[in-house]
């Protein structure tokens, strides 16, 4: 191992168990002293291996295709903002405070790439130093990120997980294969990009949780793609290969914008996780259904044996209907799980309702009830 890959290695495990030690020791990282810890580890890395600062000819085709990604991202989102809503940014449009808010995660953004890329590039890309790089970058994003949620509430726990910890897991991803096959500064001008707008903007699309964890999840995941698709397009390759590569990658993006839509609940139709077996033998637990919304009109139309999907005490039901109940303001409905032994206590009326059950494709949501499973016996 040479002597630069030993220094870099001791910074990073010294690195790495400062940040671990932030779990432990409360408020080791908050009001931003995670400054501190970036900059003196990199006079550590200056002081120790150097830094070298040099553009990569790649830099401006890399750049070039992101900027035209990113450019139809804000489009596509914002057009979706007009269809549900936009929420006024909670940020003040105030000199002091733009200074509060930017300056810092300018200096996180610079300072972490520049980082990253010195102990790559001055180890040759040793595949154990870009290792370890990754998980201490992701563990970074994952102390800064853990003052800002309650984990003890649920909502928020999965809320850090979806957005804090997968999202900076396919962050990581794209920031280390640009350091490995571009630099630096495509890195940082992608973050600044992505982190910094925020703070400028009057409003923002209503996206809601969820959706935001699939953008800050699969953004960066077709980036990275992107940018391994633009450097093999500099290389002589064959025609049908290109095209057959385009191909496929288009239809693994296709899948995934179908399956957030089916998931976001924005639509006519929506997926659904079974999270019991008071249905089977028709539903099992870990079932995912297809559900069709209704309104209007289409809930007169429910009858007896159809399978209902509506909210009870803060939680989604799908049971059938066992009997309906014709009144001058409206139909309601009895309810009975196909397993269970008698019909459901609430009169169900239509403004439970979301929907009914369409199809079923069988066992697909288990990891998501097993997940639910894990963190509920954490409480």
């Amino acid at each position: 191992m040479k002597d630069s890959t030993k220094k870099a290695l001791i910074i990073e495990i010294v690195m790495l168990l400062v940040i671990i030690s932030n779990f432990f020791i409360p408020y080791l990282f908050k009001d931003y002293k995670y400054l501190i810890f970036l900059l003196l580890s990199g006079i550590g890395i200056y002081a120790t291996i150097g830094i070298d600062i040099q553009k990569s000819p790649k830099e401006k085709t890399v750049l070039k295709s992101m900027i035209i990604y990113l450019m139809i991202y804000f489009f596509l989102v914002y057009l979706l903002g007009l269809y549900i809503g936009f929420n006024r940014t909670i940020y003040s449009y105030t000199l002091s405070n733009l200074i509060k808010n930017i300056l810092p995660t300018i200096t996180i953004i610079v300072v972490s790439e520049t980082l990253r890329y010195q102990l790559i590039k001055k180890t040759n890309n040793n595949k154990l130093i870009i290792v370890l790089s990754f998980i201490l970058f992701l563990l970074l994003d994952a102390c800064i990120g853990f003052y800002n949620y309650n984990l003890n509430i649920q909502q928020e726990l999965y809320e850090y997980i979806g957005i804090v910890i997968l999202g900076g897991i396919s962050k990581n991803i794209l920031m280390t294969v640009l350091d490995i096959k571009v630099d630096y500064v495509t890195a940082i001008i992608y973050r600044i990009i992505m982190e910094i707008y925020i703070y400028l903007v009057p409003i923002v699309p209503a996206l809601g949780p969820y959706i935001n964890s699939i953008v800050v999840i699969v953004l960066p995941i077709i980036l990275t793609f992107m940018v391994l698709n633009t450097l093999k397009r500099r290389k002589l390759e064959k025609p049908n290969r290109k095209k057959k590569f385009n191909f496929i990658y288009f239809i693994i993006i296709l899948i995934l914008l179908v399956l957030i839509l089916l998931n976001s609940g924005f639509f006519k139709y929506q997926n659904l996780v079974i999270g019991s077996n008071s249905m089977q033998p028709f539903m099992s637990k870990g079932d995912v259904v297809l559900i069709e919304k209704l309104k209007g009109k289409e809930l007169e139309q429910l009858k007896k044996g159809d399978i209902l999907v509506f909210r009870y005490d803060n939680k989604i039901i799908t049971h059938r209907i066992y009997k309906k109940i014709e009144k001058p303001d409206g139909n309601y409905f009895i309810t009975k799980g196909d397993n269970n032994n008698q019909a459901d206590d609430t009169v169900i009326g239509k403004d439970r309702i979301i929907g009914i059950v369409r199809y079923r494709i069988e066992k697909v949501g288990l990891p998501s009830i097993w997940l639910n499973e894990l963190f509920s016996r954490g409480d």
